[in-house]
């Protein structure tokens, strides 16, 4: 009988350190688990009644007004001064009274024409090399042509 009341009065006892049989979590208790806030969803989490004022659009117009119109070529020219070259960019520059400015070419408005015109030889374009080399390491490079073919080809030293 001793044994029994000893083995029931260690049960009991050794219960007494976790607080949970006048203490119990979820019910009349505080809960240790309970994450900690006070914001309104936590509010609404645990319950309360949380007043929050509603959204509300803003007063007045909060719009830009139309965009104007675009400007026409014609407006542009109707603004430019007369005599001013089209664009409105301001008077054309006296080439004749300012050496640093070089004489306009051939065939603009304004440029004398020359007696005779030569014609610059124009320069043939440099051929391209479209091959892709790629170098092996063993002393051979795959060539790929851009046809497809695949050559290898011993690598130039």
């Amino acid at each position: 009988m001793r044994r029994i009341a000893l083995l029931s009065l260690m049960t009991t006892l050794g219960g007494c350190g976790s607080h949970t049989w006048w203490n119990p979590p979820f019910s009349t208790g505080t809960n240790p688990n309970l994450p900690v806030g006070t914001g309104v969803n936590m509010g609404r989490v645990m319950g309360d009644g949380v007043a929050v004022s509603p959204l509300t659009t803003e007063p007045g117009d909060i719009w830009p007004g139309p965009l104007p119109p675009p400007r026409t070529l014609r407006d542009m020219e109707r603004a430019a001064p007369p005599g001013s070259p089209p664009g409105g960019r301001g008077a054309a520059p006296d080439r004749a009274a300012n050496p640093l400015l070089a004489p306009l070419p051939y065939g603009t408005p304004g440029a004398a024409a020359p007696a005779t015109v030569t014609p610059r030889p124009v320069p043939a374009p440099a051929p391209v090399d479209r091959r892709i080399i790629v170098p092996n390491g063993n002393g051979t490079s795959t060539v790929i042509h851009p046809d497809g073919r695949i050559e290898t080809i011993p690598t130039p030293k």
